[in-house]
């Protein structure tokens, strides 16, 4: 059983005999991660049971509008908190740290500490376009409509936690476990706010947090084979992977020999936490988050692909303009806890054998009912808020898309053969439905010779031989191309195995996220304060326009329109792209409106630019043959 982190805390050797043997222990410690923090990070890991001391659990019943509150703060622990858990079974139960927010004075004064690091953001709206700001205001309105952690919460928090002894350790709580050939070592991180909203500019806040890196270890190699990298005590590191917002399966792990990895002895991995959100990031910079809400994501993506459609080049530039901005702060610039670094973690390791592990079920914080779920509290490490296992604590190594990965080269070779085996039974298999396909089709073709060309083509009625024949043909070079692929695959399946060949480190990827957000080269003053009252001066524009009775609701907001997105064109120093995107517009505008009013004018205005333009490609192409 898990122990609190003070003096009594297990040691390395007694959680070893926990979980099989004291070699895992040592590899807990010898492969935990570095994490570094940005500067104004206001929470860090803090032990549970110094959590839940503080805490007050509170009960919601199905039917009963409010929740009540079944312990009080100061008089709970981990043993109560199970017991809790036990006896009601049917309702869900809640954490809560603090019995209320902060007041406005009393937030203020907090703010006003001198002895709180003070964190300098970059302008979110800069990065993005117009849309995207109006997106951004309909979401900070739909807080008002939906759950969210009340203001003055965070502040509730911090000061709490700031001065109590929690805030001056810094415990992990890592789960070892045996999958598919790897040894996994998850690290869990339990925090008591994220405050990525309301202290950085993000998309939620929520009471506590959870977060986890996860170490995929393999044997070692045998002695006198090549010396392998980020290896100790007979086993290496194959993969690690960092909890983060959006990323799942393959795109959440990276293979040891990854450069974007930072290592610390070559045995820790480096994480970079994001500030107030905490998710974690293999670079260090500033992340900018598009959260699409699901209503408006296909209206999206089309407004993407028309984008591409009509001004080509801007086909490879970031979706400007389109989701909610937001930038996630991953600096590395402050505290940073692990080897070598400000301070030491203090190792728990914990397992299904652990009562408040496996029994409570409830949330570690507020619960908001939020429907979208972005300002609620986690449950556990094993728990979703459903009251399911999470995949990555039942299944890690299927949950890092791993399960298709072998671990060794023995489990390789045992794929590989497995493999041939199938794929020769599918070629003796196909050969065979060929043979006897062919032989039908023989038949088939002296049947339909036979016949005079009338009767063949069934042209007097009836489905004709002819056409028989050609399904047949069709048939048995579906056959014979089912046959070459397993041929082929079966031919470079042996050819790897005698030469493997050497995949890069990203070969996995679909999408490798990289910061996009540089504070080396911010935006310009001028372009931040546009960007932060741009929107408040479209409305204001479009509102003038209305009271001073202009021509037509549409007329004013596109003039409203032209008028903010040309500042902000000058400003970007983006003018001649702007000019030359408006003039296709228009274009295209015009020919829709001629064509709708004057068809024959408007399809003759589309000849003559279609035969501008097969007339430039085909110039294009006779030159480039000489």
């Amino acid at each position: 059983m898990a122990e609190p982190l003070h003096d009594s805390s297990p040691t390395a050797s007694t959680a070893g005999e926990r979980t099989g043997g004291p070699d895992r222990a040592d590899l807990v410690r010898r492969f935990e991660p570095v994490i570094r923090f940005t500067a104004g990070e206001l929470f860090f890991p803090m032990p549970v049971e110094a959590y839940v001391g503080h805490s007050a659990l509170w009960e919601r019943t199905p039917g009963v509008r409010r929740p009540v509150r079944v312990v009080d703060h100061g008089e709970l622990d981990l043993e109560t908190l199970c017991r809790a858990a036990r006896s009601r079974t049917e309702s869900a139960l809640e954490l809560r740290y603090v019995p209320r927010p902060l007041n406005r004075g009393e937030s203020k004064q907090w703010r006003r500490d001198p002895n709180r690091v003070r964190f300098r953001s970059t302008s979110r709206f800069a990065a993005v376009g117009l849309l995207g700001r109006v997106l951004d205001s309909l979401f900070r309105l739909s807080l008002v409509l939906r759950g969210a952690v009340p203001g003055g919460l965070t502040a509730a928090l911090h000061r709490e936690y700031s001065k109590s002894p929690a805030a001056s350790k810094f415990p992990y709580y890592a789960h070892v476990s045996d999958h598919a050939g790897y040894v996994v070592i998850q690290y869990w991180f339990f925090y008591a706010m994220n405050d990525w909203r309301s202290t950085f500019g993000g998309v939620n806040d929520h009471e506590a947090d959870w977060e986890q890196v996860s170490v995929f270890l393999v044997p070692d190699p045998p002695a006198g084979d090549t010396a392998t990298a980020h290896s100790a005590d007979g086993h290496r590191v194959a993969w690690v992977a960092f909890s983060s917002h959006d990323e799942v399966g393959d795109d959440l792990r990276r293979r040891a020999d990854d450069p974007d990895i930072e290592w610390v002895d070559g045995l820790h991995p480096v994480v970079y936490a994001g500030a107030g959100s905490h998710s974690g990031a293999y670079l260090p910079g500033e992340y900018l988050v598009r959260v699409e809400p699901p209503a408006l994501r296909p209206v999206l993506h089309g407004l993407a692909r028309f984008r591409g459609f009509i001004f080509p080049w801007t086909r490879d530039r970031p979706r400007m303009g389109l989701g909610i901005p937001f930038i996630d702060y991953k600096r590395g610039d402050g505290v940073r806890i692990g080897p070598d670094a400000d301070h030491p973690w203090t190792p728990v390791i914990i397992d299904d054998r652990d009562p408040w592990v496996s029994q409570f079920q409830g949330l570690w914080g507020l619960d908001t009912t939020d429907p979208f779920g972005g300002e609620r509290a986690p449950a556990g490490p094993r728990y979703e808020r459903n009251g399911t296992i999470r995949p990555c604590w039942a299944d890690p190594v299927g949950w890092a898309g791993l399960d298709k990965v072998p671990a060794t080269p023995e489990r390789l070779a045992e794929a590989a053969a497995a493999r041939d085996f199938e794929l020769g039974r599918e070629i003796d298999r196909l050969t065979t439905e060929i043979d006897a396909s062919e032989g039908r089709l023989q038949a088939l073709a002296v049947g339909a010779a036979a016949l005079p060309a009338t009767v063949a083509e069934g042209r007097r009625g009836g489905i004709g031989a002819t056409a028989r024949v050609r399904e047949q043909e069709r048939a048995a070079e579906a056959l014979r191309s089912q046959r070459r692929a397993a041929v082929i695959e079966r031919e470079h399946l042996a050819r790897q195995l005698q030469d493997p060949p050497v995949t890069p480190p990203h070969a996995h990827l679909r999408h490798r996220t990289l910061p996009d957000v540089s504070p080396a080269r911010p935006p310009g003053l001028l372009l931040r304060f546009w960007t932060e009252i741009s929107l408040s001066v479209l409305l204001a524009l479009l509102g003038l326009a209305m009271l001073f009775d202009y021509s037509s609701l549409w007329s004013a907001t596109i003039t409203a329109i032209l008028i903010v997105t040309t500042v902000e064109a000058v400003l970007r120093r983006q003018l001649p792209i702007f000019i030359l995107s408006l003039a296709v517009l228009t274009t295209i505008v015009v020919l829709v409106i001629i064509l709708f009013t004057n068809l024959r004018v408007g399809v003759g205005i589309l000849a003559v630019l279609a035969a501008l333009v097969i007339l430039v490609a085909n110039i294009r192409a006779n030159v480039g043959r000489r």
